[in-house]
């Protein structure tokens, strides 16, 4: 089983859980976004695939929360605009709700499900 594989499954699942989600770049972000946290979390470097499941859940609540947030709209909204050189920025309530949340928050119920796959952290001298 490849990672893109396991990120293919996932999109899947995430798709099924919440059918507002649609393929795209930023699905593809969302996913590797949670998939890393995950495994910084889970101090890990691959993810079990019994874990597909839920990390898929975890991908359909950041877009959920970021919809209820943009009421029901997963549009880029424009960040800033500068007139002389004519340049548009445009910030995506997704992307910003994943910087300004933590792990705790993002897993939302789902620490208690990842617990015991976490792998102690030992440092050694």
């Amino acid at each position: 089983m490849t990672d893109s594989e396991q990120e293919t499954r996932i999109k899947t699942y995430a798709k099924l859980l919440n059918n507002r989600i649609e393929d795209g770049e930023l699905l593809d972000f969302v996913t590797l976004e949670v998939l890393d946290r995950v495994l910084v979390y889970l101090n890990d470097n691959t993810l079990d695939q019994k874990l597909e499941r839920i990390v898929a859940r975890i991908v359909s609540g950041v877009f959920a929360e970021s919809q209820e947030s943009s009421d029901g709209e997963l549009s880029r909204n424009i960040s800033s605009i500068s007139d002389n050189g004519q340049t548009i920025s445009y910030s995506e309530k997704v992307k910003s709700y994943l910087v300004s949340t933590d792990d705790e928050e993002l897993f939302s119920g789902f620490s208690k499900l990842l617990a015991p796959y976490r792998r102690v952290n030992v440092a050694s001298e």
